[in-house]
């Protein structure tokens, strides 16, 4: 099902995307930097079609979306000195890598931020593209597979690209941007 996003179906579309996830489907999303794709973070079952999907290996970890720091919390353990960044940088174009198999988005200013609050668990934060492929900047360039096997795709017509997000590891002292993306850290 594909829906063009605008303020009078937006609540309709929060709850289609709420309903989709809690049966371990897929949601194509316009984020704050490209199109990504969602499913609910914590279904094993739904990471591995999203796996199959992109044409992932299974060490391939997802990032994970946030709706805002509590949430962050209520699921993870950041150590004070990531505390500090994440509350500095989140919401923003910014991926945090914070334990080996940990990382983390808050975008801003992005429907997946509302369908994830009110979803209450995170959901994955990954471009909407096979993997090794440039990520969608619109539904019209989404690989035909995705456009396919995604259950709800969210348009949004006046959607402005950007890069993708910058995507920083602060597992240790030193934090260290492993790519450069929208904005540069710090």
């Amino acid at each position: 099902m594909q829906i063009v996003l605008n303020e009078e179906n937006y609540k309709k579309i929060i709850d289609k995307a709420i309903s989709i996830l809690s049966k371990g489907g897929i949601i194509v999303y316009p984020s704050d930097t490209v199109y990504g794709i969602a499913v609910d973070g914590t279904n094993g079952e739904a990471i591995k079609k999203l796996e199959e999907l992109k044409g992932r290996r299974p060490d391939q970890k997802f990032s994970f979306n946030f709706s805002d720091y509590q949430m962050i919390e209520k699921y993870l353990s950041p150590t004070d000195k990531q505390k500090v960044i994440l509350k500095k940088y989140l919401p923003g174009p910014y991926t945090f890598v914070i334990a080996e198999d940990v990382s983390l988005r808050v975008p801003k200013d992005s429907i997946i931020v509302d369908i994830t609050r009110a979803y209450g668990k995170p959901t994955t934060a990954t471009s909407a593209n096979l993997t090794g492929s440039s990520p969608a900047t619109s539904i019209k360039n989404l690989h035909a597979k995705i456009y396919l096997k995604a259950d709800l795709l969210i348009e949004k017509t006046d959607f402005k690209a950007h890069k993708p997000s910058t995507v920083v590891d602060i597992q240790d002292d030193e934090p260290r941007v492993i790519r450069e993306g929208e904005l540069p850290f710090p």
